[in-house]
Parts: structure tokens; C-alpha cells; sequence
């Protein structure tokens, strides 16, 4: 989507342009407006302006130079003149300045729009050669720690993604694995003196930490690193192939390779705590895990690690464990794919209710697919969903008893997947209607008080002090109005204010500049073109008609 601004010191040619031209059928996300040149730099230095509409003839600062201090600092930018002077040397000027286009004034609104286009075509032709294979691939460079991060983030959260899928994001991301390989997870908390750093502070000494962490095992494995949503620094390692061992020569079998694994990796973690704590001067713990197929029970090695930093290690410090340790006594399994992003509050807030029943019927189905869950996971489940209903209804400024029988809820025998399903459906459908009903009556509200503020306005009214009026961001307005309408806020407009200029020709002994001032077009010859293309016939020609 583009962004456009338009300049003119005669406020009434912006103004009607920005509310008889269909901006955002033609692409554009926001309209700009500004009266002046200095009012247009400042805009300019705001906002990222891709095409500029121009008067020439402007009081303090010319259209010409404003053209030529946009070429100095904005050269992407597409520059229309406007002049209501035919002459050639305006042309000439324009040319020289480098002007995307040249129109006189009063410009029909067929011609401007075929000229947008064209210049909408320029941008379009000049952003596709600069989003070149180079650029891309820069950008993703650039963004490559977090995009790492985010994604080794999602899959120690459940996340599932198809091989293929997963395959190619991780090929992009230039990572150092492949689906099957056998991995292990290195999980670091900070202890005392990191956490009572300062923000900034603290990022700089995680980051120092991974860099150690990274030497420490680039010799022998690959890595993966991220910070998780308990703040550890959580390494998914994976044998580098052909790297020497000490035991390689007798590791004949895949056991002794894993072993062999296994211990250098214990190895590794020691010193990585020796080194932060004489190099930076604060204590971690760290923990490994067991070994495991990749992606498949990456999520399983990551809870093992979560569960040891909480169960054994808890409040000391400077600890290290390994995934050699004695096992721990079997722990109840978790319901997966109710906690797996994306969550039902984040469905929630984008009100996404297909995705909703999707999550749903996920639920259920894990509750009867897998025999390790227990009765206790079909409650842990309803509580969930409960919570959930109780939250979407508060963040509506509602009570939930106030959409649904909470009593009535609250009996509802709850035992088996096909019961949850059961429970929860008709409350989803419930607040799916209150909230789109809710919806459909504050829209009704909103299109109230655009018509009441048009009507009460005719003689100046533009889309973005509508906006204003109603709070609502002017693209985000359109949107609503023409979904709520069919058409857009500008055809409402110019027809009531064609309609009030019928009845004064009919009704009054105005002059037809007066009707054309009264109705907010300092222009009459504009208004007049304007009565003509909606009637069919010039104002003088329909008072005539009128008395006959």
C-alpha cells in the first residue's frame, strides 16, 4: 500500500481531492494534506511519501523548489505538478526538475486516476528491481538472529510443522541441521549477578555467554541457540560428522557414538562455567539432556530440562547436570496441543473462530488419541477452556454470566473428549454471535455518526476530519464504511452535497457561485463539471428545467 500527499495552498482543491478520488480502491494506504510547502517538508520527514501532488503556484515556497528539495533528499519519490497556467515553460521546468508528470487544473478525476496509475506503475516497476536477490538475501541476513530464534522458540513450545516445511525455513536460516539427526539440548540459567543487571546490561552479558558457549562447542557439534520464555539460553547440539573423540576409535556401535557424545557435551558445560564466572563474574547452572530424534522429541528433551533446573536444582546455584544423571521417577505427560502456539487467547485476540473450533477439535482429539493422558487432563483441559471464556468475555466489558448460564455450565458433566466438545461448543457459537452482533451494532453507530457529521459539515468535509470526529484511523474508516455500505464515504458525500445543490437551484434564488461556495467548492467551474457528470445536465440547464 502506498501514501500519497497532496499540496496546494487553495485548500479546496486537497480537500476534494481527497474525498472524490477512490484512494484506496487504487492502492493507497493513507492521503496526506497539506496547504503549504513548509507544511509539506514536514509531512515528508514523518511519513514515507512514495507520490507527490503538487501546485506549482504557491505562496513562500514554490512547487518547483519543493520538487527540487524532495530530488535532494528523497529521490524514490514520484512528483506531479499542477498549474492552471498552459504554458510551456512550466512544463519545461518540470521536466528539468525531474517531475514524474504535468497536469493542468481543474483536472477531471479520469485523468488524475490515469495518471496515479501510472505513477503507481513506476514505484510498483522501481521497488521490484531494488527487492532484488541481493537485497533480500541482506535483509534476511539482518534479521537471521531473530528469525532463529523465534523459530527453535516455537518448536521447544510444540510447535509442529510439516518436514518439508520445517526443512526449507531451516535451509533459509542457513541452520546447521537436518529432520532425523540425533540431538541434545543445553539449557543455561542465570544466576544472581546477571539477573540484578540492568536490562541493556544483561543483554549484553547473554550474549556475551552464547559467544563462549558457541566457541566452546563449535569444534565438535552443531548448535542452535535461543532465549526461552523462562529466560534460560537453551542450545540444541547435534554431532558434527567426523569429528574426533577420544573414544572414536572403540565406538564401533551407534551407543558408544552417543555416549562418547554424551560425555563431551558434559564436558562442555563445565567449562562453560568455569569461563562466564572468570570472565564475567557471575555464576549459571546448566543442564543436558538425554539424546533424541529431531524435531520429533525436541519438545520432550526441552520439558526434561525445564523439569530438572526446577525439581533438582531449584534455588542453589552453580549447578550442572547432565542427561547421564538418574532418571527421574516417570512424570505425568501434559496435554500438548492445548498449550502449543498459537494459543487459544492468542485466537482469542484476533478473533479467529474457525482457528478456534480447529484448536478445539485438536484438543479433543489428543484426549482420545493418546492412552497416557488421564481423566485429570479432560478437567485440566475444561478449566482451561474456562478461563478462556471468562477472559474473551471480561476483555468485551462483559460478564460472562451475563452472556451465558453459568450455572448451568457449571453442572455439565465433564468426563470424556466428546463431553468437552460437547461443553464448550455452544459456548464458542454463544459468544461468537454476542460479539458479532456486539460488533455489527457499534458499526451501525459508527456509520450513524459519519452520516450525522457529513450532514452537519457538507460545506467543508474531508475523510481524514471524519476520521477524526470518530476516532478511527482514515484507511481503517473507509474499510468499514464500504464494508457496511457497499460504497465509499467520498460517493456519500459528493451525492448529498449534489443533492442539497439540486434542491437550492430548485428552491432558492442563490447564485450558482453562492451554491458552489455554500457547499464548500471554491471552484464554481469544478462544481459545475461535479453537478453536470451526477445529473446529466449544468446547473443553469436544471433550474431551467425546473421552471419549465
Amino acid at each position: 500500500m502506498l501514501q500519497i500527499l497532496l499540496v496546494d495552498d487553495e485548500p479546496y482543491v486537497v480537500d476534494d481531492l481527497s474525498v472524490t478520488i477512490p484512494w484506496q480502491e487504487l492502492g493507497f494506504e493513507q492521503v496526506h494534506i497539506a496547504y503549504s510547502g513548509m507544511e509539506a517538508l514536514e509531512i515528508l520527514q514523518r511519513h514515507p511519501i512514495d507520490i507527490l501532488v503538487t501546485d506549482i503556484n504557491m505562496p513562500q515556497m514554490t512547487g518547483m523548489e519543493l520538487i527540487d528539495l524532495v530530488r535532494d533528499r528523497w529521490k524514490h519519490i514520484k512528483c506531479l505538478l499542477l498549474t492552471g497556467y498552459a504554458e510551456f515553460e512550466y512544463a519545461k521546468q518540470a521536466i528539468e526538475r525531474q517531475a514524474s508528470a504535468y497536469l493542468l487544473k481543474p483536472v477531471a478525476d479520469e485523468q488524475m486516476i490515469d495518471t496515479l496509475r501510472q505513477l503507481q506503475q513506476q514505484v510498483r516497476l522501481e521497488w521490484e528491481a531494488w527487492s532484488s536477490q541481493q537485497r533480500t538475501t541482506q535483509t534476511l541476513r539482518e534479521h537471521l538472529p531473530l528469525l532463529r530464534d523465534k523459530l527453535l522458540n516455537e518448536l521447544l513450545l510444540g510447535r509442529r510443522l510439516p518436514g518439508s516445511k520445517l526443512a526449507d525455513k531451516m535451509d533459509k536460516f542457513g541452520l546447521p541441521f537436518s529432520i532425523g539427526d540425533r540431538a541434545s539440548l543445553l539449557a543455561i540459567r542465570l544466576e544472581a549477578f546477571f539477573q540484578q543487571q540492568d536490562v541493556n546490561s544483561l543483554l549484553l552479558f547473554e550474549f556475551a555467554i552464547v559467544n563462549i558457549a558457541s566457541e566452546l562447542l563449535q569444534d565438535h557439534f552443531r548448535f542452535w541457540s535461543c532465549k526461552d520464555t523462562h529466560d534460560y539460553l537453551v542450545f540444541l547440539v547435534a554431532a558434527k560428522p567426523g569429528a574426533d573423540r577420544e573414544s572414536e576409535t572403540q565406538a564401533d556401535s551407534e551407543a558408544a557414538a552417543a555416549k562418547s557424545n554424551a560425555a563431551l557435551l558434559e564436558r562442555i558445560a563445565y567449562q562453560l562455567q568455569k569461563n562466564v564466572s572468570a570472565l564475567l563474574g557471575g555464576g549459571i547452572s546448566v543442564v543436558t539432556t538425554d539424546w533424541g530424534v529431531f524435531p520429533d522429541r525436541t519438545r520432550e528433551l526441552y520439558l526434561s530440562a525445564v523439569t530438572t533446573i526446577r525439581q533438582r536444582i531449584g534455588p542453589e546455584t552453580g549447578v550442572c547436570l547432565s542427561g547421564g544423571e538418574p532418571a527421574l521417577p516417570a512424570s505425568i505427560p501434559s496435554l500438548q496441543s492445548l498449550y502449543e502456539p498459537p494459543t487459544l487467547f492468542h485466537l482469542f485476540e484476533t478473533n479467529n473462530w474457525d482457528a478456534i473450533e480447529d484448536k478445539l477439535a485438536s484438543i479433543a482429539a489428543e484426549l482420545n488419541r493418546r492412552e497416557d493422558l488421564s481423566p485429570e487432563h479432560v478437567q485440566e483441559a475444561r478449566h482451561y477452556l474456562e478461563s478462556v471464556f471468562y477472559y474473551i468475555a471480561h476483555r468485551g466489558s462483559r460478564l460472562l454470566g451475563e452472556i451465558v448460564d453459568l450455572p448451568q455450565l457449571a453442572v455439565k458433566p465433564v468426563h470424556t473428549a466428546d463431553q468437552l466438545r460437547e461443553w464448550a461448543s455452544p459456548v464458542l457459537a454463544t459468544l461468537k454471535n454476542e460479539f458479532d452482533a456486539e460488533r455489527m451494532d457499534q458499526r451501525k453507530q459508527l456509520i450513524s455518526q459519519v452520516h450525522e457529521f457529513v450532514d452537519q459539515n457538507l460545506h467543508y468535509v474531508s475523510l481524514h476530519a471524519i476520521a477524526d470526529h470518530v476516532g478511527l484511523h482514515p484507511v481503517y474508516l473507509s474499510k468499514i464504511y464500504k464494508s457496511e455500505t457497499g460504497r465509499r464515504i467520498s460517493d456519500y458525500i459528493q451525492h448529498l452535497k449534489m443533492e442539497k445543490a439540486a434542491y437550492l437551484l430548485s428552491h432558492s434564488h442563490l447564485r450558482i457561485y453562492e451554491i458552489s461556495a455554500q457547499l464548500g467548492y471554491s471552484n464554481a467551474h469544478y462544481f459545475i463539471k461535479l453537478f453536470k457528470d451526477f445529473n446529466g445536465l449544468t446547473p443553469q440547464e436544471y433550474r431551467d428545467s425546473r421552471k419549465s
